[in-house]
């Protein structure tokens, strides 16, 4: 922390904020008292993930050096897997038609057993996702956890798991809307144009979904582990989610507004885009 004039500034981005205030509103960085030392203050930051930054003072005695950007530096072999780039939960979500939020459910759920050492299912938390009505509380429960870790543990968060769940909400009433829309013979312009705009009103709720969740998490692993977080690495598990979700879901909607007949073939298809995972 640093002073001008009257007001404290940030050390990590130069934001101005009040004495009281316990985490910088800009960046989310913990705020020392002015009397902390230099290497007191080094030592909070490089808890906090803080960017590497040459004018600072040397680490607190005894600790590790702080490294350029920790939580995007190259795999480690000590270091935890932990961290998902926003980008790459865009990617994937909107390339398996909302299908990834089941993986991401299983991962997260299992890297919140590993911290904890809690008792937990990934697998079946995952496909609670499939069940009506519970998928609801288990996504609450998911949210709420990881809100109540980072509450407790002193890291700044925006998860608001009651919101998120009015969300999801959404991405399962657009689902159950795909079913009462016709998907045979020729579709008019307004029907296209009705199934285009349900996928791509749930991808988008989805992938803003675990990007705000995700981004919240990413800031808590940062703040806990520090310079020991690495990425998670990219499993086949997960591409065959994608691949699936790829295939059911841009692939179905495909099909329905080329030749609806298509799916009529041998057995009676439900007109469904495939993307409202638990509808």
């Amino acid at each position: 922390m640093t002073t001008s004039g009257d007001s404290l500034v940030c050390q990590r981005c130069g934001s101005a904020y009040a004495a009281d205030h316990r985490f910088c509103g800009v960046c989310g960085a913990e705020l020392h008292p002015a009397g902390a030392s230099p290497a007191a203050a080094a030592e909070i930051d490089r808890l906090a993930g803080a960017p590497y930054a040459p004018e600072r003072n040397a680490p607190a005695p005894g600790s590790a050096p702080i490294t350029p950007e920790p939580a995007y530096a190259a795999p480690q072999d000590d270091a935890f897997p932990y961290y998902i780039p926003p980008g790459r939960i865009i990617a994937l979500t909107v390339l398996s038609s909302g299908l990834y939020v089941f993986y991401w459910m299983f991962a997260t759920w299992r890297q919140y057993r590993e911290h904890t050492g809690a008792i937990a299912f990934p697998v079946m938390h995952a496909l609670s996702l499939l069940v009506p009505i519970y998928q609801f509380f288990r996504l609450h429960a998911h949210m709420r956890v990881y809100q109540e870790l980072m509450e407790q543990r002193g890291v700044p968060t925006t998860l608001s798991p009651a919101r998120i769940v009015l969300i999801y909400f959404g991405v399962v009433l657009l689902g159950m809307v795909s079913f009462i829309l016709p998907a045979e013979g020729p579709l008019t312009t307004s029907q296209q144009a009705a199934y285009i705009a349900i996928n791509v009103g749930q991808v988008t709720l989805l992938s803003w979904i675990l990007w705000h969740a995700q981004t919240n998490i990413n800031r808590f692993w940062q703040h806990r582990l520090g310079i020991r977080l690495g990425w998670m690495p990219l499993s086949f598990a997960e591409i065959a989610v994608v691949a699936v979700g790829l295939i059911l879901g841009w692939g179905m909607l495909a099909i329905i507004l080329i030749d609806p007949t298509l799916l009529n073939v041998g057995v009676e298809v439900p007109a469904a885009t495939g993307t409202a995972p638990g509808s």
